[in-house]
């Protein structure tokens, strides 16, 4: 955080739960509100009469999106990649940092990225008050707020979870993403480095695979998870096993199938597919390709009951770019029929990480819910596990 905030570091490291952790976020919003002399985010942007958002990418796109519908009086966006200054971007001129540093008119200025650790310091230095939006258009004095918001959302999760080890991940997750400037160098953001374990998607303090295992990759990308999957049951010495990966994008598809049949894994098929309920449009789910691309096309997307009509999966592994609750909802008749392992990615959106694994507890009652953080620094790369209860075992 900018230096203000580093007095809370010691408090919030010192947290063993929720309880602990609202008031250290109502002291940080408290100090905020008095140095920037705003007294309500909302309003604030409301009656702003010059807004800038600062980002130009996705999140961004969203935020805008958003905002259309309230005609709230965006001048110009901001963005520290040269490649989009002095261009057009959703209908706003795209400047740099330094437009803001000259700008008579001192703008409201709003941060639009998922990961905002390196703005603050920036602002700091311009001495302009700043907000943080999500993805829905709302703003706060922290990034990730709408965790804040969503209190009760936040302590019914973390009694569902079935671990201290989950409890613990969830609430370091929660803190980096609500204190995104504690960055140490090398380390990055304190908060996840400390709960993070590998490997991603077969974490050793989890059971492991089981001879005959049927994995299905979602987000199959390069083959890499495919890869992984195998390399974990060859390790096992596990027999029967069998593999099957699903990509949106054709050019990460023939990757896959490329780096597989380099590595003798040929057999595995990487079927393409835009996984969703089968009802929305592949274009309203706004994904991209991972390589800077987005994955465009008409006609409905494809739910995974109908893709997987002729396997039965006991591990499912999705991470295909914030569509996994749509793709979950899709996957609902094999789910109930198979109760296969799950391995969802939560980390796309703020509000994933907390409406996943809530989706799964009120549609999956027979699963237990751990999470696990697999990138140390970052606030990429928490998933939670779903592993169905043993017949017999209530909740």
């Amino acid at each position: 955080m900018s230096g203000p905030d580093w007095h809370l570091f010691t408090k919030l490291a010192a947290a063993r739960d929720m309880a602990a952790l609202w008031p250290l976020v109502d002291d940080a919003f408290a100090a905020r509100s008095s140095r920037f002399g705003i007294a309500d985010p909302e309003e604030a942007l409301t009656q702003a009469r010059d807004i800038v958002l600062y980002g130009a990418g996705d999140f961004a796109r969203a935020v805008l999106e958003s905002w259309r519908e309230r005609g709230l009086p965006v001048r110009y966006l901001v963005d520290s990649n040269p490649a989009k200054q002095g261009g057009n971007w959703q209908g706003h001129p795209v400047a740099g940092p330094d437009r803001l540093a000259a700008d008579p008119a001192r703008p409201l200025v709003v941060a639009a990225a998922m990961d905002t650790s390196a703005l603050g310091p920036v602002l700091d230095g311009l001495g302009l008050p700043y907000l943080f939006a999500e993805r829905d258009g709302t703003v706060g004095f922290l990034p990730g707020h709408m965790l804040a918001r969503r209190r009760a959302a936040c302590e019914q999760l973390f009694g569902l979870l079935a671990d201290d080890q989950s409890r613990h991940v969830f609430l370091s997750v929660v803190i980096a993403r609500l204190f995104q400037d504690f960055q140490f160098p090398m380390k990055g953001n304190l908060f996840t480095d400390r709960c993070t374990n590998h490997p991603q998607y077969f974490p050793a303090d989890l059971p492991p695979l089981r001879a005959g295992e049927a994995y299905v990759d979602c987000g199959a990308f390069d083959g890499d998870s495919l890869a992984g999957f195998a390399a974990e049951a060859l390790r096992l010495g596990l027999s029967g096993w069998s593999a099957v990966g699903v990509e949106a994008d054709a050019g990460n598809a023939a990757r896959a199938r490329a780096n597989l049949a380099a590595l003798g894994l040929g057999h595995i098929p990487v079927r393409e597919a835009v996984l969703g309920t089968g009802r929305e449009g592949v274009g309203d789910l706004h994904l991209h390709n991972c390589l800077g691309g987005a994955i465009e096309g008409g006609g409905d997307s494809t739910a995974l009951d109908d893709l997987l009509e002729d396997f039965r999966p006991s591990f499912i592994k999705m991470d295909i770019e914030g569509a996994e609750l749509p793709a979950l909802a899709g996957a609902r008749r094999t789910i109930l029929a198979e109760k296969p392992r799950l391995a969802i990615c939560t980390y796309h959106t703020t509000a994933e990480l907390i409406d996943i694994p809530l989706f799964l507890a009120d549609n999956f009652p027979f699963y237990d819910l751990y999470l696990r953080h697999h990138r140390g620094g970052s606030l990429w790369e928490t998933v939670c596990y779903a592993l169905p209860r043993p017949k017999g075992e209530g909740k």
